[in-house]
């Protein structure tokens, strides 16, 4: 449906202006001129080009060229993602970023939505007229629980109505031209969060919801196996998040590489919780304790400096951070004020690189 198209221009218009999170410049819903299907659309949302790419990118980058981020700098990149995260997960209606005018502006997106999905609905009913009119009406309800204005109905102006974006991943976090600031894009995965499961069929709609929308490698563990009875909330987002900066520090995801490691299934290693730093034992053991000495070899990297050599310079600090998001039970992980607490402890404890701009925004 257009609805579920225009969902993410409607988070978009929701969430600007954030210093860390797309916006869209604009969008077009237009028909699609198919004389097999009169009433079907095409959406169109106009992004921000960002010429240095996403951090998926720049992974890619330091894989072939043999670097790796200067490990401050990277983390005041991650504290800008947490912020942006921050925003979604405590937001409320009509307040920041963008108060009652993002707010207008994002119903206006859904209203525009709706309008063109009974268009549509017009239409085909009128080239299949011997399709039962309560079944069309059914085929144009969009696929996803996951409104971004309509799940604020009974909310006061004020009041907490939080979102979980349920698929941060390094190729959707994108790099400002200044080099600096993260931009936080994809919004078409947010849901509104807290998400209580009630029953079997609820259990398995989010889990496909998730299989679709959240990123396998970067998905955390109660979206694998979703049961009836748990609380999905805006963990999953730390939990990707951890995974994400792993990504950054190692080049891939933690449990891609522990399941290459091992030749197990990824979702196993997730749901056990089987990673592990290059250097150390799996977490699934113990985790933390040093595997091997090192000697000098870094993962082949250069430029690692005293103690940290032996490991490919990953200082425990930003170690402690990764482990802290990745706890297989949701309610053991850091909340999103916790995870910026200790970020902003690891940047102040981190040398700053000469002509070093933190861009801290």
């Amino acid at each position: 449906s257009v609805s579920l198209a225009l969902k993410e221009a409607e988070a978009y218009a929701l969430f600007s202006p954030h210093p860390n999170i797309i916006h869209a410049v604009d969008h077009a819903v237009e028909s699609a001129n198919d004389k097999s299907d009169p009433g079907s659309k095409t959406v169109y949302i106009l992004l921000p080009y960002y010429r240095r790419g996403n951090l998926q990118d720049a992974i890619n980058a330091n894989l072939v060229n043999h670097t790796k981020f200067p490990e401050r700098r990277l983390m005041v990149l991650f504290l800008g993602v947490a912020r942006a995260l921050k925003a979604m997960h405590q937001y409320r209606v009509k307040g920041a970023p963008g108060g009652p005018e993002s707010r207008k502006k994002a119903k206006m997106v859904r209203a525009e939505a709706e309008e063109a999905d009974q268009d549509a609905a017009r239409k085909a009913k009128t080239r299949r007229k011997d399709v039962d009119a309560d079944d069309e009406a059914i085929e144009q309800e969009p696929l996803m629980n996951g409104e971004v204005t309509r799940s604020q109905e009974g909310v006061g102006e004020g009041e907490l109505r939080a979102y979980a974006h349920r698929d941060v991943k390094p190729g959707n976090i994108m790099i400002s031209d200044s080099g600096t600031s993260p931009i936080l894009m994809d919004l078409g995965s947010l849901a509104p969060s807290p998400l209580q499961i009630t029953s079997r069929a609820l259990a398995l709609a989010t889990q496909d919801t998730a299989s679709e929308h959240s990123t396998l490698p970067y998905r955390a563990p109660e979206l694998f196996d979703t049961t009836t009875g748990p609380i999905i909330d805006t963990k999953t987002d730390i939990w990707s998040f951890g995974c994400t900066l792993f990504a950054c520090l190692v080049g891939k995801s933690p449990f891609e590489m522990r399941s290459e490691e091992t030749g197990g299934s990824l979702s196993i290693c997730v749901l056990g919780g089987d990673w592990r730093f290059p250097d150390e034992e799996s977490m699934a053991n113990g985790g933390g304790k040093k595997k091997v000495k090192g000697k000098g070899k870094g993962n082949g990297r250069d430029g690692q400096q005293g103690e940290e050599v032996e490991d490919g310079g990953i200082s425990e600090e930003v170690k402690e951070v990764v482990r802290k998001c990745l706890r297989v039970e949701s309610t053991e992980r850091p909340d999103v004020d916790e995870v910026i607490e200790m970020i902003e402890r690891v940047v102040e404890g981190l040398p700053a690189e000469e002509g070093e701009d933190d861009g801290e925004s």
